[in-house]
């Protein structure tokens, strides 16, 4: 007679069993994530340089048909260089009725023809415009603007979450246009305050620290964009553009594409203790950010320091420098004059960074820093 056979042996996990398994399964995710985002954020930064040398290309093409860089802004109404030193802030505020910047005019060159036609860049102003004179909102044909709402692919780095939040604070004197697009780019103008080097001026910088007594030049500027002839330290010592990260309220005009201004469109930082090398932590003092002026709206302790966006706690509605800034760890990506593309580390000093963002310093830069 065969063997009875008694109740089944098998038996399931045992409370500790099932937590040891559980935390080893957590340990391995744990060692995955990272892995994972490593691999996103490798893949984010090769785009994001592919986006630049798109716009690097886009400037090439540009001075190729025009024999010369495009503006930096367009702002006519800025007064004209007197014995060589400008300050005027008509080329900082943005409630102001400025024109068209250098992302509007290469857009036939990055196939944004279409939308570049509907820009209809030669109607602005429409009317003369006598310098320091600004005309009345009113009478300035400002439709331009209608493409600002439109996102370019080719100026959005993937990096940048924020980027995806419009501006919607166009300025008391302005109308309601609400609805700008960001992006994450920018031409660099030298490392002084914007107004400095409108028009190509040329301003030797007077403050405190290493670059004091250098004179910035900038590549583009207000009403002004180089020769490449004109680079004589070198187009592959000279900066052209850079990343800008994208403002992290609806009222911050950082990394706004359309906008002519520093820190939205525009790279010119890096002088005094003033946001000297990029992704700097200034800012949260509200005296020593010196990127713009109107953060009062939007400010918060940890805007410097913990953020990286550094910025003034103040009332003003000027926009005077914008440092490069990206999401990237440890740099951030740029674009130089003769088309190459490199990863600027955050630890660069700030007097090379200085001489990478001026044109024709006639100094040499010896460090290995870049």
């Amino acid at each position: 007679m065969a063997p009875q056979l008694g109740p089944s042996s098998r038996r399931g996990f045992t409370l500790i069993e099932l937590l040891v398994v559980i935390a080893i399964i957590a340990v391995l995710i744990g060692l995955l994530v990272p892995a994972v985002q490593k691999v996103r954020e490798a893949a984010n930064r090769i785009s994001c340089t592919n986006n630049l040398k798109q716009i690097g290309l886009a400037l090439h093409h540009y001075h190729d048909s025009h024999k010369k860089l495009p503006p930096a802004s367009l702002v006519p109404y800025g007064k004209l260089n007197t014995n060589n030193n400008l300050n005027d802030d008509n080329y900082l505020n943005f409630t102001l009725p400025f024109g068209p910047n250098w992302a509007v005019l290469i857009l036939p060159y990055i196939e944004q023809n279409a939308l570049y036609q509907q820009a209809n860049t030669s109607s602005y102003p429409g009317i003369p415009v006598t310098p320091s004179v600004v005309p009345p909102y009113d009478k300035v044909n400002n439709s331009w603007r209608s493409l600002r709402g439109v996102p370019i692919p080719t100026y959005l780095c993937p990096s940048d979450p924020n980027n995806q939040t419009p501006y919607n604070d166009p300025g008391p004197n302005a109308p309601k246009e609400t609805g700008w697009a960001r992006g994450n780019y920018g031409v660099t103008a030298s490392y002084e305050d914007y107004d400095h080097v409108a028009r190509g001026a040329h301003y030797v910088t007077s403050s405190k620290g290493p670059l004091k007594g250098v004179t910035a030049t900038a590549v583009m500027s207000a009403n002004y964009g180089a020769r490449f002839a004109d680079i004589t330290d070198g187009t592959s010592n000279t900066l052209m553009a850079a990343e800008l990260r994208a403002g992290i309220a609806p009222t911050d005009p950082r990394g706004v594409w359309a906008l002519g201004f520093p820190s939205a469109s525009i790279v010119n930082a890096g002088r005094a203790p003033y946001n000297p090398t990029p992704n700097n932590s200034l800012g949260d003092s509200g005296s020593d950010g010196d990127e713009i002026q109107n953060c009062y709206k939007f400010w918060n302790p940890a805007i410097g320091s913990k953020q990286r966006m550094g910025c003034i706690n103040d009332k003003g509605a000027i926009m005077t420098s914008g440092m490069a800034r990206s999401m990237h760890p440890g740099g951030v990506n740029c674009c130089f004059a003769d088309g190459s593309t490199r990863f600027i580390q955050e630890s660069i000093d700030e007097y090379t960074w200085g001489l990478l963002l001026s044109k024709a310093d006639d100094l040499v830069i010896t460090s290995e820093d870049f």
